[in-house]
């Protein structure tokens, strides 16, 4: 639609009253799949600005499942948010937190990945720097390492949490519930027809009906 287009920055026509409009991205477009699109981007911020961290965060739990713990309630973010501070990049600002000793360790498994979506502002419109500053979008999901969200997104798509978390979600969508110890045999018969089916999500879809 055309609102949809003004928030991608992309050329369309008029289209009908309620009407879609396909579009296709070139293939060097920095955005790709699920991860680059603005509704994931915009969820997963802070209100009117991006974040590496709740991105990162919204990666493990939704799409790997993932437990990533909750912040102590004494983390001190007025570093962080400083107006005056020199760091420009959330990059830069978030080495607070990955260096302090009560934040290192739920930092070190979500920034690491968020940091690959900065090109995507807090509404998930395209930038290439941050307060006049380049962006490096570089990162690694344990132990891939990527240079951009394309990249997050094939680290993503290649890790063995992620069919598994793909299809526990499915089966629980239908099931209306988390699946419990009794339906852990049937979860592996879907995980194993996902396979078999050469991860494709319309099969499972059909097998989990």
């Amino acid at each position: 639609t055309g609102g949809l287009a003004r928030v991608y920055r992309v050329p369309t026509k008029r289209p009908a009253e309620g009407a879609w409009i396909p579009f296709e991205f070139p293939e060097d477009d920095p955005r790709a799949g699920i991860l680059t699109q603005v509704g994931f981007a915009a969820l997963a911020s802070h209100p009117g600005r991006s974040s590496p961290t709740l991105r990162g965060k919204a990666v493990r739990e939704s799409i790997l499942c993932q437990q990533v713990p909750d912040p102590p309630g004494d983390v001190d973010f007025s570093l962080f948010e400083d107006p005056n501070s020199p760091n420009k990049t959330a990059r830069e600002r978030l080495t607070v937190h990955r260096t302090a000793p009560a934040c290192a360790g739920c930092h070190k498994i979500t920034d690491r990945i968020g940091l690959a979506l900065e090109n995507l502002d807090g509404v998930g419109q395209l930038r290439t720097t941050e307060n006049g500053a380049p962006i490096d979008a570089s990162g690694d999901l344990d132990g891939t390492p990527f240079t951009d969200a394309a990249g997050l997104g094939r680290a993503v798509s290649t890790n063995p949490a992620t069919t598994s978390c793909v299809t526990q979600r499915l089966a629980s969508y239908a099931l209306g519930r988390s699946a419990g110890p009794a339906e852990r045999e049937y979860v592996k018969y879907l995980e194993q027809g996902f396979a078999d089916d050469g991860y494709s999500i319309p099969a499972l879809l059909r097998r989990i009906a």
